[in-house]
């Protein structure tokens, strides 16, 4: 997986105007855990391209992991918004249930 990283992380700074490397890099680092590096990069790629609401909704997920429970409802409530604006139901439903999970963790 480090080398698939590597790569991305090279394809990224090829093409530094372009989300899919971002995209690919930031979700390889969640996949491992490694949760903050992986928020640096989703943050990056909103900057890059602020419609896309599955960033979000992925940057509110580690955000919940790191505790990060705030910054985690301000995510995914733009994730819900802009999943509502674009007519995406599926983001939309995880952005509600990772929403509810953090408001309950906010409560312990």
């Amino acid at each position: 997986m480090n080398d698939r990283l590597d790569r991305f992380r090279k394809l990224k700074e090829q093409f530094p105007d372009n989300e899919m490397p971002r995209w690919s890099l930031a979700t390889g680092l969640a996949d491992q855990g490694a949760h903050a590096e992986a928020i640096d990069e989703f943050q990056e790629l909103v900057a890059l391209k602020p419609d896309y609401c599955v960033a979000w909704l992925h940057m509110g997920s580690c955000m919940i992991e790191e505790e990060r429970l705030e910054e985690a409802l301000v995510a995914l409530e733009t994730c819900r918004q802009l999943a509502m604006d674009q007519g995406h139901m599926a983001p939309r439903q995880e952005a509600d249930m990772l929403i509810e999970q953090a408001r309950e963790d906010l409560e312990d």
